[in-house]
């Protein structure tokens, strides 16, 4: 008697199955890949970097008050402020609110940022002295987002004078036909900025009760010194 092999009836030929096991190892490898780069992706989100610096610096020509300066900062959600106060004869206080994500009175840097964003610290730009010229204002705003960061700096005095009175803008137009204007006859635009004034106002009410009563307390001893 003669034994031959079983073959199967249906047998799975040999390009099908080429096939069914490539599509594996691709299907596997996407997987793999897509989730990779999911984690990559949520663990930047979790570690980025988010920074804001804000500072405004007072100084004074004249009184008992040489400098002032307010500062705040938040980076990754925690905010944190100071105060420093420089009187004419040297004397020197500091106040600082320990870093936190939210201050007392549920004040935070973050929500002061978008107050004087909304107020224009990023647009306002240097201006001349003009009106009382014995106080001049340095206001700065720092950002870092991720990868993204900016940088604004200007410099003005009298923000009520901005605010009230303003300067004149001249405008000159130049014509093929007159080059040189007649500069006794330019026209011209008053600028009134109240923004300016809106800026110190905010710089000067920021935190919480407490610490604004410990800078107002510091404030009137260095005008007795």
């Amino acid at each position: 008697m003669e034994l031959r092999p079983v073959v199967p009836r249906n047998p799975i030929p040999p390009l099908v199955l080429v096939v069914t096991v490539l599509g594996l190892v691709i299907a596997v490898t996407y997987f793999r890949t897509t989730e990779a780069q999911r984690f990559v992706a949520t663990h930047r989100v979790l570690v980025q970097r988010s920074v804001i610096r804000l500072a405004m610096t007072v100084g004074y020509d004249a009184g008992p008050l040489l400098e002032e300066d307010y500062a705040m900062s938040d980076e990754d959600g925690v905010s944190s402020s100071s105060y420093r106060g420089l009187g004419r004869r040297g004397t020197r206080i500091t106040i600082t609110e320990r870093p936190r994500a939210t201050l007392e009175d549920g004040v935070n840097v973050a929500y002061f940022f978008g107050q004087v964003v909304q107020d224009g610290i990023w647009e306002l730009p240097s201006r001349p002295p003009r009106g009382d010229t014995r106080t001049h204002y340095r206001l700065s705003i720092y950002q870092l987002t991720d990868t993204q960061h900016g940088s604004h700096v200007f410099e003005f005095t009298d923000p009520h004078y901005w605010a009230t009175t303003g300067g004149h803008q001249f405008h000159i137009t130049l014509s093929k036909d007159k080059p040189v204007p007649d500069l006794l006859q330019l026209s011209s635009t008053v600028v009134v900025e109240p923004r300016y004034e809106k800026l110190v106002a905010d710089f000067r009410s920021f935190g919480p009760a407490s610490f604004r009563s410990k800078v107002a307390a510091a404030q009137a001893r260095l005008s007795r010194t």
